[in-house]
């Protein structure tokens, strides 16, 4: 361990962290399992107590106070540190620049950010940027590690950071409550008996087919790795999202059930195939509620079997589908590795090409929409970056608006195939929305790929 910093306790990696951390400490690609979220935060910030919050938070949390050693060139372990330096800030002031400056200046901040690795070893794994744009209005650029925490941990902190402020300004302790430790759910899950989970996934997964060619269009990326992923983002409109809104309570099925089943047949009818596999990001916290507040790398990505059955009715058919993801969901918490393990031939290549990210917040989501809080703050979600293996993900944000945010790595699609796939998969949730009981084979984009097989 070359950090200072006075070590407190040495514990296993959980089965999540051992995915990530596979290979060496010093990762080759240093964006790979990183996380950068933008914040758009309006009010009148008062810059040392909101900095001064987010020290307290991570103070509050042993995994973000934790940094990754290898005793000996042995098994890698996870270091909680006694206390823990203040995390690293970036503060500027871009009143004075252009808009069209900005925006360029933001793409080459973010750009450069992303190629900066993490020391492992040397907690507190994040950093903070916090761009100044008017008078009452600041960027808040949040890079981390998914080594300590996931997307479901994000807005825990962000809450409970919100409340510290709040208090720091009103001269009062927050009293927050002391968070639940990590360590305990982490040895319930290593002693949990994985023969049922072994048996779901191996009759899930034997016999599916090999994954489907993505339209990929014509890429021709050629720069730095680290900058080979871009972004696509596109909203449903205000209508369409309430009248989905309406149609998934009528035929009782989530809005993640719809997105994901439009997304399988989306990509299903462009493979021109009946069967097809898809990712899927869950949170890890389905095995008890008192996990849902835990702060840590749970959230992991599992297969999603989708079999097109072209006489149902559209809804009969998202009723199936949701009911085999609940007989999935107490064998989500099994690495990724395992369940691949289990999944019989073909062994070679991946399970799937896409995941599809829902976001799902555990708390109000005005903290994301911008309502302002007795503080007089408010904060909008304005983007959230990470690398992956994966050509695609595709991040639902749920709101009056839904958005749909593409990440994709441009070495393997090119942006225009991935406008078309977001406008298409619009196309579908707004079939869905006002058609409910038209039969699946009617569920499909515009004729301009290989007909599906119905």
């Amino acid at each position: 361990m070359t950090s200072p910093v006075d070590v407190r306790v040495r514990y296993p990696l959980s089965p999540v962290q051992r995915g990530i951390l596979h290979g060496d400490l010093d990762e080759a690609d240093p964006a790979a399992h990183l996380e950068q979220v933008r914040l758009v935060i309006r009010g009148r910030l008062r810059v040392p107590e909101f900095q001064q919050a987010w020290h307290r938070v991570i103070g509050r949390h042993e995994v973000l106070r934790t940094g990754f050693d290898r005793p000996g060139g042995g098994e890698a372990v996870q270091v909680v540190t006694a206390e823990v330096p203040a995390p690293e800030w970036h503060v500027d002031d871009l009143r004075t620049i252009r808009a069209c400056q900005r925006r360029r200046g933001l793409a080459e901040f973010l750009a450069t950010d992303r190629r900066r690795r993490f020391t492992l070893d040397a907690p507190p794994l994040v950093r903070f940027a916090l761009l100044r744009v008017s008078e009452t209005e600041h960027l808040l650029v949040w890079t981390t590690h998914h080594l300590v925490v996931d997307g479901w941990s994000l807005p825990i902190l962000l809450g409970e950071v919100l409340a510290e402020y709040r208090a720091a300004l009103d001269g009062r302790d927050a009293a927050l409550p002391v968070p639940a430790p990590l360590r305990e759910h982490l040895d319930r899950s290593a002693s949990a008996d994985l023969a049922e989970a072994e048996a779901f996934w191996r009759s899930e997964l034997s016999g599916r087919p090999v994954p489907g060619p993505l339209p990929c269009g014509t890429p021709s990326w050629q720069g730095d790795p680290a900058d080979a992923f871009d972004e696509y983002s596109l909203e449903l409109t205000t209508e369409d999202t309430h009248l989905l809104g309406e149609t998934v309570e009528e035929q009782r099925i989530s809005l993640n059930t719809a997105i994901q089943g439009c997304w399988a047949r989306l990509l299903a009818a462009r493979a021109g195939v009946d069967d097809i596999v898809i990712g899927s990001t869950v949170t890890g916290r389905a095995a008890s509620p008192a996990v849902e507040s835990l702060v840590g790398p749970l959230g992991t990505t599992v297969p999603v079997r989708v079999r097109i059955r072209p006489d149902q009715p559209v809804g009969v058919w998202l009723r199936g589908l949701q009911a085999r993801r609940a007989l999935a969901r107490p064998y989500e918490h099994v690495p990724p590795a395992l369940i691949r393990s289990w999944a019989g031939p073909p062994v070679d290549g991946p399970l799937f090409d896409t995941v599809l990210d829902f976001e799902t917040y555990p708390m109000d989501n005005d903290l994301f929409s911008g309502t302002p809080d007795s503080s007089t703050l408010s904060v909008r979600f304005d983007g959230r970056w990470s690398a992956s293996y994966r050509p695609l993900t595709l991040l639902v944000v749920p709101g009056e608006r839904i958005g749909l945010h593409a990440r994709y790595d441009l070495r393997r699609l090119a942006p225009e195939t991935v406008e078309a796939l977001l406008a298409d998969l619009a196309i579908l949730l707004s079939l869905v929305a006002t058609d409910p009981d038209r039969p699946v084979s009617a569920l499909r984009p515009p004729d301009d790929g290989p007909a599906p097989i119905d």
